[in-house]
C-alpha cells in the first residue's frame, strides 16, 4: 500500500511534467490511500496555481475533477491525531497525518518532500521521488 501525499497527488491531477513519473510509481502499487486532508491541501495548491496564472481555468477545473475522481481511499484523520501530535517536534502537522496513516497500515509514504524523509520520529517507510537531474 502507498500513502500518497499532496505533493505527489497535485502533480498527477495537474498533469505537470512530473506527473508521468509519479503515475508510473503509483501504477506499480495500485492500493493507494491518504487522510481526508489531502483534498483540502491539493485544492489549495490548484487554487494558488490558478490565481498566480500558472494554470488556466480549464486546466484548474480538470485538476479539481481529477482530484475528486482519484480512486485512492481517503481516511478520516481524527484517530491519527495522537500520533501526529507525538511527531510535533520533527514533522509538520499535516505531514504527520500522512506519516501516522502510513505507520498504521505498515505502508510506504510516497512524497516529493526530501525533508520529510530525514525527519526523526517516523517509523514508516518514506519514499521520496527526487527531482529530475
Amino acid at each position: 500500500m502507498l500513502i500518497v501525499d499532496a505533493s505527489c497527488l497535485f502533480e498527477v491531477v495537474a498533469d505537470t511534467p512530473r506527473s508521468g513519473e509519479i503515475a508510473a510509481r503509483l501504477a506499480a502499487d495500485v492500493d493507494h490511500a491518504a487522510p481526508h486532508v489531502i483534498d483540502v491541501e491539493v485544492l489549495g495548491v490548484i487554487r494558488a496555481q490558478y490565481l498566480r496564472g500558472r494554470m488556466d481555468g480549464t486546466a484548474a477545473g480538470q485538476a479539481v475533477a481529477d482530484l475528486r475522481d482519484w480512486p485512492g481511499e481517503r481516511f478520516g484523520h481524527r484517530w491519527l491525531l495522537d500520533r501526529a501530535w507525538q511527531l510535533r517536534a520533527s514533522v509538520r502537522g499535516w505531514d504527520a497525518l500522512y506519516v501516522a496513516l502510513a505507520e498504521a497500515f505498515d505502508a510506504t509514504l510516497l512524497t516529493l518532500d526530501a525533508r520529510l524523509a530525514h525527519a526523526h520520529g517516523p517509523t514508516c517507510r518514506i519514499e521520496v521521488l527526487s527531482e529530475p537531474e
